[in-house]
């Protein structure tokens, strides 16, 4: 999957497209098939400083909006073909 990925903290000119691995959903998750992405202000300032806690290359995009395209064993509430969105958080 191609997703915009930050390289290092520091600079906005540490992101760029790249080609990462599509994961497979564990128990009580659920994958969603993006469909649009919004970076906003907490994005750009995250990206400036990082986190001790991520690893890199980094995901970035707090707001998503797409499709459910597969489900973890455990999810009730969601399943395949699902339209969703989020405000997630950051681990």
């Amino acid at each position: 999957m191609q997703a915009l990925v930050l390289e290092k903290p520091g600079s906005l000119n540490n992101l760029h497209i790249a080609e990462m691995p599509l994961l497979q959903p564990a128990a009580g998750e659920m994958r969603v098939k993006v469909h649009a992405v919004g970076l906003n202000p907490v994005d750009y300032k995250l990206a400036a400083s990082g986190s001790l806690r991520w690893s890199y290359p980094f995901i970035l995009g707090l707001d998503v909006a797409g499709v459910v395209d597969a489900v973890g064993t455990d999810v009730t509430d969601w399943k395949v073909g699902d339209k969703v969105y989020d405000h997630g958080q950051f681990v």
